[in-house]
């Protein structure tokens, strides 16, 4: 935190939260990686279900992640709060499931220049993982038997980094809250340049 001219600048509130979000998920595929190090080989088991639960852990970071930096996005172009912020907010009350038709879908929302720089980004390798990311999660969210080479953490963390840099340069780029004194009231939000 930054005072200047009385007033205070901190990051804004959605990029700590997807910063909190993304650091979590590092912190438990870190985890997984030593416990598949050591575990013995009789129980190979336990590995495909510790890699079932990764799975659905990445899906269910990207569902958040972007849900956090789009309704930050929204607070921002809102000027922190306010009716039309919260008419936005009553139509955006979580992130679908987002297999690549809707997260096009719903990033259409904001603008055809921000569905072809999603279009852009969302190619090849980037769009088949999120794919095979989306067909494992809800067999698996569903108590369905899944394994074999979907049941990739590795892959889906990659993927996951990408989506959450892209997002946060895309929809918040350097911006920053601009608290007043107190410390807890925002007076505006601002883009700083490094």
């Amino acid at each position: 935190m930054e005072s200047v001219h009385g007033v205070l600048r901190m990051a804004a509130h959605g990029r700590a939260e997807a910063h909190k979000l993304w650091t979590t998920l590092q912190s438990e595929h870190t985890r997984f990686v030593d416990v598949i190090r050591i575990l013995p080989l009789e129980h190979a088991h336990m590995q495909e279900d510790m890699r079932r639960y990764l799975c659905l852990r990445c899906a269910g970071f990207l569902e958040q992640v972007v849900y956090e930096i789009l309704t930050e996005y929204l607070r921002q172009k809102c000027g922190g709060g306010g009716p039309i912020l919260e008419f936005s907010l009553s139509f955006f009350t979580r992130s679908p499931n987002l297999t690549p038709e809707a997260f096009e879908k719903l990033l259409a929302r904001f603008g055809q220049d921000h569905i072809e720089r999603f279009r852009d980004f969302m190619t090849g390798s980037t769009r088949e993982s999120l794919e095979h990311l989306m067909s494992v999660r809800n067999p698996v969210a569903h108590g369905q038997y899944m394994g074999g080479v979907k049941l990739d953490p590795a892959r889906y963390m990659e993927l996951c980094q990408s989506v959450y840099d892209w997002m946060l340069a895309e929809f918040l780029g350097n911006s920053v809250e601009v608290l007043a004194n107190d410390g807890m009231t925002i007076v505006a939000y601002e883009n700083v340049v490094s």
